[in-house]
């Protein structure tokens, strides 16, 4: 009995254990399920967030690429009007040397005329020695080949004349062209660099939100050198031409004191931006500035390219001047504006051999050239690369930077 009772308890209590555990499995089941969906919840938000980031950064892409786009569309007219310009110096050149010839010709006609007392004796001299009337006809036929052929000449020469001076109407229109388009895409350019850093800090930030802990801290300071970037670069947009600022400072002093000529002023002040003359050092460089000049000019007469950096390219005004300094072992950023806060600013009467002289059209650094001393520097702008005086630039000049 007392075996059987034994029996009896140890069944009891192992269907109590059973009982328990089937208890505690559903109270674990209960308390662990709703942790699970919770989870679920939390990546599909990750998800969804990620998503939309994503978007916003594609949108800031998007920008860029329209921006870009722009851009290009003004390098294909630019590229046009350079094409156009080349053209109208080819028949230029064609037209000149037609009139050369046709010059010589005449030259040699009105020579022979003058050894005779007229061109008529000439001509009726040949009649009249005819020896037959078939002779007469026929020389008759030949007098008048020439006189019409001399006319030829004559008309020819005279309509080349007027030909030519419609090319160089046309060569002139086309190279204010071309120089305005020159500036407008430099103009972007400078648009188009502080978009891009402020586009990038943007960016960076919208990743940092869905980034590990790790990774949060580095977009964190990437975002920080971009946004500092942007900045300064914006800073750049109110450059302002030295001559410009200088005009400006003094019609604001003549209106004060002559508020009843405020036309004779403007007119005044655009006089003296295209006359006034900024004072310009002539120190001497250092040996790197010497090699990088040395390299620049091997280039002189080569086309402008814009976004060129290299020979095998050509070059545009920023990318003459990295490439140069590059040979002389001196590395530069690749844009105007990079190079403007790369270097040390300096006046204009401190100016040496082998600095960078800076411009803009009214909204940014546009153009950048190296100083030779003497008022010049050597740069590629519109009609290639060159040697200039900056008389005309002076009217854009923003300053000088060396260096360091």
């Amino acid at each position: 009995m007392k075996g059987k009772n034994n029996v009896g308890k140890r069944n009891k209590w192992r269907k109590s254990m059973v009982l328990a555990l089937a208890l505690a499995g559903g109270l674990l089941f209960n308390t662990v399920q709703p942790t699970v969906v919770h989870a679920e919840e939390t990546s599909q938000q990750m998800i969804d967030k990620k998503a939309k980031i994503d978007t916003e950064v594609k949108k800031l892409q998007d920008e860029l690429t329209k921006l870009q786009q722009e851009i290009d569309e003004k390098v294909k007219v630019f590229n046009k009007v350079q094409a156009d310009i080349k053209e109208v110096d080819a028949n230029i050149v064609d037209t000149k040397k037609r009139i050369e010839q046709r010059s010589a010709i005449l030259s040699d006609r009105m020579a022979a005329y003058q050894a005779q007392d007229t061109t008529v004796g000439i001509y009726l001299s040949a009649v009249l020695d005819s020896k037959s009337f078939a002779d007469l006809m026929d020389r008759v036929v030949a007098v008048k080949t020439l006189m019409d052929a001399d006319q030829e000449l004559v008309d020819q020469q005279e309509a080349d004349k007027a030909n030519l001076e419609n090319q160089k109407t046309t060569l002139d229109e086309k190279q204010k062209e071309l120089q305005k388009q020159f500036q407008e895409l430099q103009q972007k350019e400078s648009e188009m660099e502080v978009k891009k850093a402020e586009n990038e800090a943007k960016s960076l930030a919208l990743k940092a939100q869905i980034a590990t802990k790790q990774e949060e801290e580095r977009l964190e300071a990437e975002r920080k050198a971009a946004e500092e970037e942007a900045a300064r670069l914006r800073a750049l947009q109110a450059a302002t031409p030295v001559v410009q600022a200088t005009n400006n400072n003094s019609n604001s002093n003549n209106s004060n004191a002559n508020n009843g000529s405020n036309a004779n002023n403007s007119s005044k002040a655009n006089n003296e931006k295209s006359t006034q003359q900024v004072v310009v050092g002539s120190g001497s460089g250092t040996a790197s500035s010497g090699d990088a000049i040395s390299t620049a000019k091997q280039f002189l007469g080569r086309s402008y390219v814009w976004g060129g950096s290299n020979p095998s390219t050509g070059f545009d005004c920023s990318g003459l001047v990295q490439w140069s300094y590059k040979q002389a072992g001196v590395s530069l950023p690749r844009t105007a504006s990079q190079q403007y806060l790369a270097t040390q600013r300096i006046s204009a009467g401190e100016a040496r051999v082998g600095d960078l002289v800076f411009f803009s059209y009214g909204s940014g650094i546009a153009h950048v050239g190296i100083y030779l001393g003497n008022n010049t520097m050597i740069d590629a702008q519109n009609k290639g690369v060159v040697v200039e005086s900056l008389d005309w630039w002076n009217q854009y000049l923003v300053g000088f930077g060396r260096i360091q």
